[in-house]
């Protein structure tokens, strides 16, 4: 795999540090200065939590994702279901880049996005009120906080 942990890592502190260096700048996130790290994040968290995960787009076919109760009936019925980061991978960055900014170790690090990189397949509807709710801040309860329950299709197909 072109792509691990070993490599991104310290790919990930190189764009954290120039993302900081562009802010100092006076460069801003909006403009573009977190989205190298945004992305070198994006693929690390998907290589921890999902090992045998290819591609993102390939989440639904994945034996352990997690789907809402409503998103794994729509996509059974063939209907579209859309990936979601249950921690909004921006503030996901920022708050990765702090954990290095306060000296953090790799090991550190990959601790952090473990615990807080996480993928659900959501209803469009769901998605929708999910960001209304709350579009761009990590909270605990995200979710839940939208009335979505979550259901893994490796449980459900189990049961039936």
């Amino acid at each position: 795999m072109k792509y691990v942990p070993e490599n991104l890592v310290p790919m990930f502190r190189k764009a954290a540090i120039l993302r900081n260096e562009m802010l100092v700048s006076g460069f801003t996130d909006n403009g573009g200065a977190i989205h190298s790290a945004e992305r070198i994040l994006d693929i690390l968290g998907q290589r921890l939590n999902y090992p045998r995960l290819t591609h993102i787009n390939k989440l639904r076919q994945y034996p352990d994702a997690e789907f809402s109760v409503a998103a794994l009936s729509a996509y059974e019925r063939g209907e579209r279901v859309l990936i979601e980061h249950v921690a909004p991978l921006r503030d996901l960055t920022r708050q990765a880049i702090g954990v290095l900014d306060r000296g953090a170790s790799d090991r550190e690090l990959i601790e952090f996005v473990v615990r807080h990189y996480r993928l659900v397949l959501l209803t469009v509807e769901e998605t929708q009120r999910l960001n209304r709710v709350n579009r761009s801040r990590m909270t605990p309860d995200r979710l839940s906080e939208a009335g979505i329950k979550i259901s893994r299709r490796s449980t459900t197909l189990q049961t039936r």
